[in-house]
């Protein structure tokens, strides 16, 4: 038996951090739910059916519908292709330092990372695997062609594949693949593929009734119901559900206005990108550099303008760091206590993307984020993450 550790209402309306709303015009029904709270959550898939009222506060890896559907190409072109550029495709992380539990977790299995290097759902995927000392490759995806995903139906990343004797399982979404994972080092005698089946998809049907696809408890993890012991236990993993979810959607979406804020700042980054890899004093790289940041100004604009960031885009990041520093508190270095837990984990990763440019000089500077910030890198490097255990 497994449980959510909450009701099936919280989970739909308050662990997701998404807002179902409607008006007298407008209503939402859930409906094929079936569930107790200390059984499986899910056993069958969620339909939302929504009218044209009905609203709906979801981020998905790289934007949504029609903002994207008109930029996409400039972004293809232009802001994706100096992260293929900076990187060599394949690199291997070997951690160290494996305690026996960990050696004989991973034992037998090999772990692909497919990713953009400076995309914040795969930097917080990173983070993730480097803070629990979990061995993988990473694969650095060609922003236009996507040839190294060509196995995939999903052309999103990041993508994780596992692979166990000759078995193969693929994770994706970057919420689902730290939730999945970190489930799995908990979990014994659980393999990976039963535990994706406990993260089912749910349809949502928008205003114009087209059907989209969301899972419903990824920030949440999974595992035997008698193994709970340790006191708040569940209340912890409850918070820690929260901010994901708003790591997800809503600070994410201040990375970009921020980085490529001015044609001079998207230049320095770009800049900063294509130094770190192979192209450098390349064509390649100088069309990277040039084509990427316009590109990029660009979508940053009309981001700002979509998630209603003020214009001002620093002042809606400096708040928003501070209210995670002040969600952690005094009594706490980190959400996790002495340890950073997977919320940490997934701010830090998000925000870790802007280091050595000067959005990230500045919010260092003008917010309460410093301290906690480098003891989180300084934890992740030495693979310290908080105990995910219940006992």
């Amino acid at each position: 038996m497994f449980f959510r550790l909450v009701t099936m209402n919280k989970i739909l309306l308050q662990a997701t951090g998404k807002t179902l709303k409607s008006d007298k015009k407008g209503c939402y029904v859930l409906s094929k739910v079936h569930c107790s709270p200390l059984s499986r959550a899910y056993n069958e898939s969620t339909r939302l059916i929504a009218t044209k009222q009905f609203e709906y506060n979801h981020s998905g890896h790289n934007g949504k519908a029609k903002t994207w559907s008109k930029i996409a190409f400039s972004a293809m072109l232009g802001g994706s292709l100096a992260l293929y550029l900076a990187k060599n495709k394949l690199t291997v992380h070997n951690q160290t330092n494996y305690t026996e539990s960990e050696e004989e977790k991973w034992k037998g299995v090999s772990i692909t990372l497919y990713q953009y290097q400076t995309c914040p759902f795969c930097s917080k995927t990173r983070s993730f695997l480097q803070a629990y000392n979990v061995p993988f490759k990473s694969v650095e995806v060609h922003p236009i062609f996507k040839k190294e995903i060509k196995f995939s139906e999903y052309k999103k990343v990041p993508i994780v594949s596992i692979e166990k004797e000759g078995k193969s399982e693929q994770l994706n979404d970057s919420s689902l693949i730290i939730s999945v994972l970190a489930s799995y080092l908990i979990n014994e005698n659980i393999s990976i593929s039963e535990l994706l089946n406990q993260y089912p998809e749910s349809e949502l049907i928008d205003e114009d009734g087209k059907v989209k696809k969301l899972i419903l408890n990824k920030h949440w993890l999974i595992m035997e119901e008698n193994e709970v012991t340790l006191p708040n236990y569940k209340d912890a993993r409850s918070e820690e559900a929260q901010w994901r979810a708003w790591a997800d959607d809503y600070l994410v979406h201040l990375i970009s206005p921020n980085v490529y804020r001015t044609l001079s700042e998207a230049l320095q980054a770009f800049d900063y990108h294509v130094k770190q890899g192979r192209f450098n004093g390349t064509w390649e790289g100088t069309v990277a550099k040039y084509g990427g940041a316009v590109a990029m100004w660009v979508i940053g604009k009309r981001l700002k303008k979509k998630y209603k960031i003020s214009e001002n885009v620093r002042i809606d990041l400096y708040k928003a760091c501070n209210t995670w520093v002040k969600a952690i508190g005094h009594d706490r270095k980190f959400m996790g206590g002495d340890k950073p837990n997977l919320a940490d984990i997934c701010v830090f990763g998000v925000l870790s993307v802007m280091e050595n440019l000067d959005s990230f000089n500045d919010v260092v500077t003008h917010s309460k984020i410093k301290k906690w910030y480098f003891a989180t890198k300084k934890a992740i490097e030495e693979h310290k993450g908080q105990n995910l255990n219940a006992t």
